[in-house]
């Protein structure tokens, strides 16, 4: 088994070189880092070349099977034509610290110098690839956390370090709300806090307490008593407020957690646990009718996927996203809350995540594969282990 440490810590040294003094004016204009917590936080450039990262590891002594693996150059092909290129390209990198400040894991934000193929505008943020082998992206900022000390849970990686800057405990689940192979491990890490301060976006949309609900749900799941929800006071006339945004501008942060309402509490929650009490007598139900069906003698083979499709809610019940209306994506969240769409039948969904709608969409069955993490990207289609996963997921719950 090979131990990764060695070559993260050269390319986060190599990422960290390549920090200007253009770039750092950038970090503090644009997310309010000080020079020395840029520093700290070991936060680095990728330089645009295709192979910068890969010489270095070459000159380092790594072979070639170490560098791939590490998920931090990546095998291409185009019209026949095989090679490696570096992941990271004209891009800011972030890195998941462990103790003594060791990179675990790598991800990176677009800036102009980010190449761009076409009219394809690059992903704002691109997380190191994980291989069989290679590193496992961790939970971001589970460094910080302090033996029964107040814990802050938030969106993004910005806000997070945000949190960090100001010289508090955060987590961030780099998204709305923790995947759920996820939920368990960041659990584990809110059982060794105290307080738990769920804090996320305060948009119009909705997203961000959407996000911080099922958290919240989550962690009293796992019996953590202490958990709290806040909420960001955004401007009027102002669609979205993070963190970070709140916190460069000044945010009295204390104020936030004092006002915070314990999670079994607020009514975003109460909503959720009418709405799961509802789902499971509606599961009973389709448990009795199903139970009935088989009895009547009439299931045939290959109708087990069918069943479970009489038994799945609508796709726009499952969202509460109305037939022919448009909310925020589930997975992604939304700036303006409506990149996300179902039809009028209320069973199929098309995102416009990341632009105009480029075809991307699917059933209920899909949409549960992305948030669940069984299904990476909702520009792959559901097939596969993804599938097998999914239906099996869905069996369990319905």
């Amino acid at each position: 088994m090979i131990d990764w440490t060695p070559l993260l810590e050269d390319a986060c040294r190599f990422y960290e070189r390549h920090l200007t003094d253009e770039h750092r004016a950038f970090l503090l204009a644009r997310y309010g880092f000080q020079p020395w917590f840029a520093e700290r936080a070991r936060i680095g450039y990728a330089p645009a070349d295709g192979d910068a990262l890969l010489q270095h590891l070459m000159d380092r002594g790594y072979s070639g099977e170490e560098i791939v693996g590490s998920g931090l150059v990546q095998r291409w092909t185009v019209e026949g034509r095989t090679g490696v290129a570096d992941h990271f390209r004209g891009r800011l990198v972030f890195p998941y610290l462990g103790e003594g400040g060791m990179p675990l894991y790598f991800i990176a934000r677009a800036t102009d110098e980010t190449p761009t193929h076409g009219d394809e505008v690059p992903a704002k943020y691109k997380k190191q690839i994980v291989t069989d082998a290679g590193p496992k992206e961790p939970i971001f900022g589970a460094w910080s956390v302090i033996e029964g000390g107040p814990l802050i849970v938030t969106e993004g990686i910005a806000d997070a370090l945000a949190v960090h800057q100001a010289c508090r405990s955060c987590l961030s689940p780099v998204t709305t709300s923790f995947k759920q192979e996820r939920i368990d491990e960041a659990a584990a890490y809110c059982t060794r806090a105290g307080p738990v301060y769920l804090i996320n976006d305060n948009e119009e949309s909705g997203a961000g307490l959407k996000g911080a609900t099922k958290t919240a749900l989550a962690l009293l799941a796992h019996g953590i008593g202490k958990v709290y929800i806040g909420t960001l006071p955004r401007p009027e006339g102002r669609e979205k407020i993070d963190m970070n945004d709140f916190l460069r501008e000044g945010g009295d942060l204390a104020q936030v957690l004092a006002e915070a309402v314990p999670a079994d509490e607020h009514p975003a929650v109460k909503e959720e646990k009418k709405k799961a009490i509802q789902a499971s007598v509606a599961a009973l139900r389709s448990s009795l009718a199903r139970q009935r069906w088989q009895a009547s003698g009439k299931k045939k083979n290959g109708d087990d996927i069918e069943d479970l499709k009489r038994r799945m809610p609508s796709l726009s019940a499952y969202t509460g996203v109305a037939p022919g209306k448009r909310g925020p994506h589930p997975v992604y969240g939304s700036t303006h809350g409506d990149n996300f769409a179902i039809s009028t039948d209320g069973e199929t969904w098309t995102s416009f995540h990341c632009g105009n709608e480029t075809g991307k969409g699917g059933n209920i069955f899909k949409l549960i594969a992305l948030e669940q993490g069984f299904l990476p990207d909702e520009d792959m289609p559901l097939r596969g282990e993804a599938f097998k996963q999914t239906i099996e997921y869905c069996k369990e719950r319905w």
